[in-house]
C-alpha cells in the first residue's frame, strides 16, 4: 500500500485489533514466577518457555557467588552425528566466569536445573556422547532445586505420565573426578530410595558421579544474614 492509499473503515478496524492483540499478549506476559515455584500436580517440564524464564529457572540451580558472578546460560539438546549422540548447545545469555547453568529437562515432575564449572561440562558432554571424559581435576557442580529421577541408568520415558515411581533428591552438590580417581569412591551408597549421599552413572559411562544432598526432596535453601547477637 503506498502513502497516497486511503484506508478503509473496514481496514482500520482490522489494524486496531491487532493492535489490541499485541497490547493483551504483551500485559500477559509469561509468569516467571513459576520458573521456580513447585511444579503444579501432574505436570511436567517443557521447555516451551520464553528465554527470560529458562534464564530464572538456570540460575536457580546455583549459589549466588555463581549465578551473579557471570555464569553463561545455555539450554542443551541432543541430536544424532552417525550412530552417536551429539550434544548441542544454545548460549542463551553469555556469562564470564567460566560456570554454565541450564534449565530444566523436558517431561520431569519437578523442576532440575543445574550449574557446572567447565571440568563438569566436558565430562557432563564426554558422557552423554559416549566418549572417555579425559578430564585432569575435580569438576563441582550444583542442583539447588533438586532433580526427580526414574532410576539408575534408566533412559527417560517419552510419556513421563507412565512411569510409576520417581524418586526426588533435594537440593545437591555434585562431584566428578578423573577416571584414575573413581577408586576413591568405592563403598558409596548407589542405592535413590535412601537418603544421604550417592555414586550414579550417566548413559552408562563408567565415570562416575558423586551427588551430595544439602536438604531433603521438596526443601529448598534459603540464604540469609544472622542478625548480631546482643552486645555485638
Amino acid at each position: 500500500m503506498s502513502t497516497t492509499d486511503t484506508l478503509n473503515p473496514r481496514t482500520i478496524e482490522n489494524l486496531a485489533f491487532v493492535l489490541i492483540l499485541s497490547a493483551s499478549t504483551t500485559a500477559f506476559a509469561e509468569d516467571l514466577s513459576t520458573a521456580t515455584d513447585p511444579l503444579p500436580p501432574s505436570t511436567f517440564t517443557t521447555s516451551n518457555h520464553s528465554d527470560d524464564w529458562k534464564i530464572k529457572n538456570a540460575l536457580s540451580a546455583g549459589p549466588p557467588w555463581v549465578t551473579n558472578g557471570g555464569a553463561t546460560v545455555v539450554e542443551m539438546s541432543m541430536t544424532m552425528n552417525g550412530a552417536n549422540h551429539k550434544m548441542v548447545e544454545r548460549v542463551i545469555r553469555p556469562g564470564t566466569n567460566g560456570w554454565t547453568c541450564m534449565p530444566d529437562l523436558p517431561g520431569r515432575p519437578q523442576h532440575d536445573p543445574m550449574c557446572a564449572d567447565e571440568t563438569t561440562m566436558k565430562w557432563l558432554t564426554a558422557v552423554i556422547e559416549g566418549r572417555k571424559p579425559n578430564i585432569d581435576r575435580v569438576g563441582l557442580s550444583y542442583m539447588l532445586i533438586g532433580e526427580a529421577r526414574q532410576g539408575q541408568n534408566v533412559p527417560p520415558a517419552k510419556d513421563p505420565s507412565t512411569v510409576k515411581d520417581w524418586y526426588y533428591i533435594g537440593p545437591h552438590v555434585m562431584i566428578v573426578l578423573p577416571d584414575e580417581d573413581m577408586d576413591a569412591l568405592k563403598g558409596i551408597n548407589e542405592d535413590l530410595s535412601q537418603d544421604g549421599h550417592y555414586i550414579t552413572s550417566l548413559n552408562r559411562s563408567k565415570s562416575l558421579l558423586w551427588v551430595i544432598p544439602v536438604a531433603r526432596a521438596g526443601e529448598r535453601i534459603q540464604t540469609y544474614r544472622p542478625k548480631a547477637s546482643p552486645g555485638r
